[in-house]
């Protein structure tokens, strides 16, 4: 029994629509043809996928079994031609990095200064997005690689792998009397009032910050939010409260703060950095790019609580021999 994959594009639309005026109109073709080729489409299959009988179309209980696999079947038809004619067209046009902020102190610069130096001609497009943004993007293709804080809720397909471990510190005003404590306890920081990033732009690490107050004996008061690190550093200079940030913060060099270690903070309690990209169809500037990333990354990891991975990887500052590519394989465009 042969279906054409375009009567199956047709029967998607009309489920999605339930009209078939508005699904021909989305199709670009006239609702006669449209109505026949369903009914073509229901006696190769020898069941009804509508049912007409009331004012408006509705699926049977077959065609709602039937629109999830053609669906799956559509998605992987189209997955097949994508990664077919990028292998054709050996395409290298753009590589499009995300990133949080904070990847700026560290290894992304240095990642892509490396990078550049093999693939000079390569473009390269930076885009600044919180991580849950990134796990969008990396699903809907729009970017190619990320920078950024896992864990990521819905990454089917995608890789994570930890590249920088930091752990938290108590970031105070200068003259706090906690800025030059040698044995500060996170319950010493429970009537202050607290500057943390809005839950949403970190659900996770910001419950593990609620919970890790909570378990030293109070709930933080949180007076102030702000979605970047340097701003929150900047509100703690001015007195407006303390705030728990990773160790890293300190690369910010903002005056008027203190970063000060809690003694009895639990060591998994962590800000965590990763990358993470789809292997699947990765093309070969993505994967050396990951291997430059790698090779630099235990350089760059946090002296306290690290977690990037050193097994396997050169040390640090030699970078493994390039993937070969022959000249004029790659279609490229000038970096601007």
């Amino acid at each position: 029994m042969a279906i054409e994959l375009n009567h199956l594009r047709q029967f998607v639309v009309l489920a999605e629509e339930l009209h078939f005026g508005r699904a021909a109109a989305r199709l670009g073709v006239a609702q006669p043809p449209l109505s026949q080729a369903i009914r073509r489409l229901e006696e190769r299959l020898g069941f009804s996928l509508f049912d007409r009988s009331g004012r408006q179309v509705e699926l049977s209980p077959a065609g709602r079994v039937f629109l999830v696999e053609t669906q799956r079947s559509i998605a992987q038809a189209d997955d097949a031609v994508m990664l077919a004619r990028r292998a054709a067209a050996e395409e290298e046009v753009e590589l499009t990095i995300g990133f949080v902020v904070s990847a700026l102190f560290g290894l992304l610069p240095a990642t892509l200064r490396a990078f550049r130096a093999e693939w000079p001609d390569l473009s390269i497009r930076l885009d600044q997005r919180p991580s849950i943004e990134q796990a969008t993007g990396l699903a809907q293709g729009t970017i190619d690689i990320g920078f950024l804080h896992p864990p990521l809720a819905n990454a089917e397909g995608v890789a994570l792998e930890l590249i920088r471990r930091d752990r938290l510190v108590a970031a105070v005003p200068e003259d706090s009397p906690f800025a030059r404590s040698e044995d500060l306890h996170l319950s010493d920081l429970a009537g202050q009032p607290f500057i943390l990033f809005p839950c949403a732009q970190g659900p996770h690490l910001h419950a593990r910050i609620i919970q890790a107050c909570r378990a030293a004996g109070f709930v933080p008061r949180v007076t102030q939010e702000a979605r970047q690190m340097h701003a929150i550093l900047m509100l703690v200079a001015s007195g407006m409260g303390v705030s728990l940030l990773p160790s890293l913060a300190i690369a910010m060099a903002v005056p008027g703060v203190r970063l000060v270690p809690i003694t009895d903070l639990a060591s998994d309690l962590t800000w965590d950095m990763a990358i993470a990209w789809r292997p699947k169809g990765a093309r070969r500037s993505l994967l050396r790019f990951i291997e430059v990333a790698r090779a630099l990354a235990p350089a760059y990891a946090a002296g306290d609580g690290s977690g990037a991975r050193e097994e396997d990887r050169p040390p640090a500052g030699e970078l493994p021999p390039p993937r070969s590519r022959s000249p004029g394989t790659a279609n490229v465009t000038k970096n601007p």
